[in-house]
């Protein structure tokens, strides 16, 4: 590949330009490291994988017979606890 805007030379000097500027500059560093870090910190927190607790709401606005089914086939599983409001 002889594409001169792609070239593998460019995109590594264009790499070694860049760590170096970030290396440098003190604000270059807290935008490219800290900043991220941070929230990475915040957003996996505030990710629970956890599905045990999970709320599920099912409304039925018609009483068809596949809506029917579909609650009958989950009131099936054990996972979760039933509260009816009318």
């Amino acid at each position: 590949m002889s594409n001169p805007i792609l070239s593998w030379r460019r995109v590594r000097a264009l790499c070694v330009k860049e760590t170096r500027q970030i290396v440098r500059d003190p604000s270059s560093w807290l935008i490219a490291v800290v900043i991220p870090l941070l929230l990475l910190f915040i957003f996996g927190y505030g990710i629970n994988l956890d599905s045990s607790k999970l709320r599920v709401g099912i409304l039925l606005e018609q009483r068809s017979e596949a809506a029917l089914d579909f609650t009958h086939h989950y009131d099936r599983f054990a996972l979760h606890r039933r509260h009816h409001q009318r």
